[in-house]
This record gives C-alpha cells, structure tokens and sequence, in this order.
C-alpha cells in the first residue's frame, strides 16, 4: 500500500481520508487508511482544504446550506448595516437554524444599538459569492478531491493502489496538488447546474437535498475528467493534463448536458 499522491508506503497510516471535507457535509465518502498518507492527510487539511473553506464562497455556501463543521458549528458571515455604518456578524444556530446577529469584531456597538432602537426601518447587506473564484486555492481543491474519486471508483479492484500510484499521467495532476503554483491555474470548469437548496425528489423517502456527487467522464479523445458537484456547482477538471478543450467539445455536442445527467437524458 502506497500513498496515492506522495507514493509513499502508507501501510502503517492511520488516517482514513475524506473525499469531500466533513465541514461540506461529507461524513460516508472516505478512502480507507493508507490511500492517503498521514502526512498528507494533514497538509491537505491545512494547505488545501482550509483556504476553500475558508473564501467567501465557501463561507458563504455552508451558512446558506446550514452545514456545520465537525465541531458542530456553522460558520458566520459578515454583512453590512447602512444605516448605522456598521458591520454586522451573521451567526446560524446548527440545532434550530435561527438567525442571530452582533456588531463584527471592531464596530462601533452604540452607533449600531441606537439606530436600532430608533425604531426607523433599516436595511441589512449580506454579500455573496455566486461562485467559487477561479484561482489557485480552488484548483489545488478540486485536485485533490478528482484524484480520490477516481481512487474511490477503483477500491476494490484488486492491484488499483498500484495501478493509480505508478500511472505517470497523473503525475502533474499530483504535484500540483501536493505544492501548487504561483505562476498558473489549473483549469477547472466551473458552473451551476442546480440551485443549492434544490428538492430532488425520492419516490420511497421524498425529497432530499443533493450535497455533493461525482463521476468520471472518458471523452473521445481518451481523456479522463472527474466532474464533481458540490452544492449544485459543477467542477470538471483533466486528470491528465492542464487542458478542458475535449470536456468543451463533449459538452458542446450534447448541449452542455451535465454528465452527471446524460445517461438520464439519453436513456
């Protein structure tokens, strides 16, 4: 057994890794220990996962979908109170889901209490990111993440730790998730394809709420992506190269079907 990103032997690992972190509501998708070092584990935690989280999308999408974090807290959002000149902190209770608010660390309390209590209407702005930014912290996420679905969809094929670790073509998919790059982006195709709140609908329990879901696509050209919704955004990432221009044709062809979809559609 070897790490499937530092290809370090990892039998004696503790770690099991979660595909899509806990704090995204993510707590049945996990590779067993060993797919992923301990080491790795832990520098996937703070150096990859952490700054997504962290960003105003990712902020912002787990307040709006009320997701807490394994320590059971839902994360605040800052918004602003014009009236008052004041922002204000945002806070979401993970057992009742009310809303409770407090002037933001800095903020004058007075100024915003006295508005308040003028009994005048105000007006509260909540900024949000529609999607998450195109950037480096987002690349190296869903790197990360396309890379243990595909180890995810081979577990029980008997040899595929082998097969993943020693396959050159994922390789700089690898180092680029391991350490990144200040001077380029790996291209990730980013678009909503659902609202995030959506009720898909179950004939046996009704409706439910789609949190995250997957597959890889193998497009004429023998390239494989890993699209990856989470929280109706769709992420389509080259496992083998830094390109999306088969991905665009594929979707082009079927106007721009969601393949996470097509096989619904098509029949």
């Amino acid at each position: 057994m070897r790490c499937i990103f530092c290809k370090a032997p990892s039998a004696g690992c503790k770690s099991v890794e979660h595909i899509i972190p806990e704090s995204l509501g993510n707590v049945d998708h996990l590779l067993p220990r060993g797919w992923v070092c301990d080491t790795c584990n832990n520098y996937f935690a703070r150096e990859v996962e952490k700054p997504f989280l962290d960003s105003l999308y990712g902020r912002g999408s787990r307040f709006e979908m009320a997701v807490a974090n394994k320590r059971g807290r839902i994360p605040s959002v800052i918004g602003l109170h014009p009236q008052s000149r004041t922002k204000i902190e945002l806070f979401r209770d993970p057992a009742s889901n009310e809303l409770s608010l407090t002037p933001a660390e800095g903020e004058d309390e007075s100024r915003w209490i006295a508005s308040v209590q003028s009994g005048s209407h105000g007006t509260l702005y909540v900024p949000a990111a529609i999607l998450p930014d195109t950037n480096i912290s987002t690349a190296r996420f869903i790197g990360k993440i396309a890379l243990e679905v595909l180890a995810y969809r081979c577990l029980h094929v008997p040899g595929w730790n082998e097969e993943i670790v020693d396959k050159p073509e994922l390789d700089e998919l690898r180092r680029y998730v391991r350490s990144g790059s200040a001077k380029s982006i790996w291209p990730v195709r980013i678009r909503r394809i659902y609202p995030a709140d959506f009720p898909f609908q179950d004939k046996d329990t009704g409706p439910y709420q789609m949190l995250h879901e997957w597959t890889i696509l193998v497009v004429p050209e023998s390239e494989y992506y890993a699209v990856i919704s989470i929280f109706g955004v769709e992420y389509s990432i080259n496992l083998g190269g830094p390109e999306l221009e088969g991905y665009d044709r594929w979707l082009k062809e079927r106007g721009d079907r969601s393949p996470l979809y097509d096989h619904i559609s098509s029949g």
